[in-house]
């Protein structure tokens, strides 16, 4: 017998029995030939043990030494590459936040598809229960690849199996449509990073990535430059960074809701380990700093995404589409961090404690929109399957008759609001921290350019927080606006279970972060090479966050959660003595006076009510389009009904796409119009054709 090391059969252990569990997942559709209920429980059942399964083995990475790499070489399928697993502290981490909402999916999941699509055929719930656990599997071994190679099977597995959820449920048209433009954006994407792999494996002559790494390490910096904005635009367009996000809004609505929690908190977050891997360790230098354009580009790329996801967010009135929006502007303060951390680990080299801070601030906020975003998407399908309904202008009181997702989605709306003690506010608290230190080491552009990103953070949570009070307040206070929300009732006891999970783990990390520092230690010293998270970001207590930062006149910024904890606690005794007080008091009931009118669901105010003032502030780049129709008694004087429908226009389609689509439209009719269908132009064009690839190749060779 071969005896391996502890930790090399860990990570065997670890692999077989996910690979294991997600196939047998993927198999069990076919037990939908003989009952789709059976194979909706048995393939969730295997994905929650897939998932567990990866929580096992990340962590026993994380806890472990922080500069430990494990290898694994799979069976060879290939005569040109041999494929294989590493398992570093980045990749564990990601498989972390991967596992730890896909045991919440793996929960809710069932009871959703049986409530939200009870019609559902056995062939559409088998296509189902496949495609999920491909997805989640391909998600895990992208994040666990060793190879190129293997990166780029998985990540188009990963595509391909989330495309099918998508387009399952399509009842109009508008599902398949909005994967075929998901299908098209993503293709893209993965056609940069094929050039970027196909780079590095033509100079390397192998398809690993220590020996990517190796190639790497010979190429000159104009070629590495080029190289890591493929690999940016690639990886961007998966993450919905904007430019790129116009795929976003469409799909992540469109899947099943258990299925947009795994699509937006976490296939979204593969893109991002795709940008650390390939820019911190991939791609960088040898020796020397990395090239200031990339840190600015991330940066100012972040920035842009974070104002502009929250700004089109607070105009939509589709609750998972108002979510997707908000997907794109967390994941602009995700790459705030990660290009912060860039420029800070090129001014101050290894080690240094700010580029710690930063991409501390960055990785932490990963999991924390992981949780946070998977549990407002979960707390969104709880009010779909129960109404059937999206738009949160047709729902209202829904907190009296769906108390548990009421309570869990208004958690879930603080914590990404960043509000304390909970975990949003945490990881953006320790970003301010990162930009503020990063302004007071630069001067003259660069550190206005840092500052300026740090005041459009602060408007993004304010944004984000106005946002949030028009979805909570709209959908779940009130009154019931529809007899769909009038007749709503609680969801099955494993949706909410799901919705706890993720509640739980937005609870903990945010009054609790000191814990989540200790496995942040391995990615950041993966990548940074210097001290771990814990080392900068010091636990005094579990509660007590100290960032050890030299900033002028100060040792350390410090805050704690403990402080935050107990004044929420003192607030909520003297609300609860005031309520008694209340209480003892002799009642009185008096009916609500509305102007001598019986009072109705019109009286309540609306989402467009709401957003209408920043409509108006920011209409140069809303563009808002509206119609009001007025329905009269026979004289303009007596108005029976007015009709108000308004639109908002994304920028990016019309001023971007639309644009590239009439060229191309443009394009193809002159082509059109050029077939004749005589065999002497056809060759004609192909010689053409021939001359200018010949052309190009003796300029390239030259």
């Amino acid at each position: 017998m071969i005896s391996l090391p502890p930790d090399q059969e860990l990570l065997l252990t670890g692999t077989l029995l996910m690979a294991a569990c997600y196939g047998a997942g993927a198999l069990s559709s076919l037990l939908a030939l003989w009952s789709g209920r059976l194979a909706l429980g048995t393939g969730h059942l295997a994905a929650l043990a897939g998932a567990v399964a990866g929580l096992g083995v990340s962590l026993g990475v994380l806890l472990g030494d922080p500069g430990r790499t494990l290898t694994q070489p799979l069976p060879d399928l290939f005569p040109f590459a041999r494929l294989s697993l590493a398992v570093d502290g980045l990749s564990a981490y990601f498989l972390l936040v991967i596992s730890v909402v896909a045991v919440a999916a793996a929960i809710y999941g069932p009871a959703y598809l049986r409530a939200h699509s009870p019609d559902a055929g056995a062939a559409r719930q088998g296509a189902q229960v496949f495609a999920l656990n491909a997805f989640l599997g391909c998600m895990v071994f992208v994040c666990s690849a060793g190879d190129a190679l293997t990166f780029l099977l998985c990540w188009e597995g990963m595509t391909l199996a989330s495309y099918v959820l998508v387009v399952t449920d399509d009842r109009d048209g508008k599902n398949a449509r909005a994967g075929l433009l998901y299908l098209v954006m993503t293709h893209g994407g993965t056609a940069l990073l094929l050039v970027g792999f196909l780079v590095l494996t033509e100079r390397a002559g192998a398809f690993d990535f220590a020996a990517l790494r190796a190639a790497a390490g010979g190429l000159d910096g104009a070629t590495r430059t080029t190289l890591f904005f493929l690999a940016l635009a690639g990886f961007a367009t998966k993450a919905g960074v904007v430019p790129l996000h116009v795929w976003l809004p469409r799909a992540h609505p469109a899947a099943p809701s258990h299925v947009s929690a795994l699509m937006s908190g976490v296939m979204l977050k593969a893109a991002i380990y795709g940008m650390l891997r390939f820019g911190f360790d991939l791609l960088a230098p040898v020796a020397g700093p990395l090239p200031a354009s990339w840190g600015w580009t991330v940066l100012v790329a972040g920035t842009i995404s974070a104002v502009l996801g929250v700004l089109y967010a607070l105009q939509q009135h589709d609750l998972k589409r108002l979510l997707a929006f908000h997907s794109v502007e967390n994941i602009g303060i995700i790459l705030i961090g990660v290009g912060l951390a860039m420029i800070l680990w090129r001014a101050e080299g290894a080690g240094g404690a700010l580029a710690t801070v930063a991409l501390t601030a960055a990785l932490l906020h990963t999991v924390n929109h992981a949780a946070f975003k998977g549990l407002l998407f979960l707390g969104a399908g709880s009010v779909l399957c129960r109404t059937h309904i999206r738009n949160i202008e047709e729902l209202g009181g829904l907190a009296r008759r769906m108390p548990w997702t009421a309570g869990l989605f208004l958690l879930g709306a603080i914590a990404i609001s960043a509000l304390p003690p909970l975990n949003g506010f945490v990881s953006e608290w320790l970003t301010f921290q990162a930009l503020l230190g990063g302004a007071s080491r630069f001067h003259g552009a660069a550190g206005l350019g840092i500052v300026f990103s740090a005041a459009m953070l602060a408007l993004t949570g304010g944004l984000a927080a106005a946002c949030f009070a028009k979805a909570f307040g709209v959908t779940f206070l009130g009154r019931a606006r529809t007899p769909q929300a009038e007749r709503a009732t609680e969801a099955p006891p494993s949706m909410i279970a799901g919705m706890v999970w993720l509640g739980a783990l937005c609870v903990a990390l945010g009054v609790a972060p000191g814990y989540a520092m200790r496995l942040l230690d391995a990615p950041t010293v993966a990548l940074l090479g210097g001290p771990g998270a814990s080392a900068v970001v010091t636990a005094q207590g579990p509660l007590v966050l100290s960032t050890a930062l030299t900033l002028p006149g100060t040792d350390a910024t410090a805050i704690s959660m403990t402080m935050v904890a107990a004044l929420l606690i003192a607030l909520t005794a003297m609300a609860w003595v005031l309520r008694r007080g209340a209480w003892n008091a002799a009642p009185r009931t008096v009916p609500t006076w509305t102007c001598g009118m019986s009072p109705t669901a019109r009286f309540d105010y609306t989402a467009t009510a709401f957003a209408k003032p920043l409509r108006f502030v920011f209409a140069a780049l809303y563009r808002p389009r509206r119609e009001v129709t007025r329905e009269t008694a026979g004289t303009p004087y007596v108005v029976r009904r007015i009709h108000y429908a308004g639109e908002i226009v994304d920028l990016s389609e019309t001023q971007i796409y639309h644009r590239v689509e009439r060229g191309i439209s443009r394009l193809s009719r002159a082509i059109r119009g050029r077939s004749t269908g005589r065999i002497y132009g056809y060759i004609g064009f192909v010689l053409g054709a021939l001359f200018v690839a010949l052309l190009l190749f003796g300029v390239g060779q030259g």
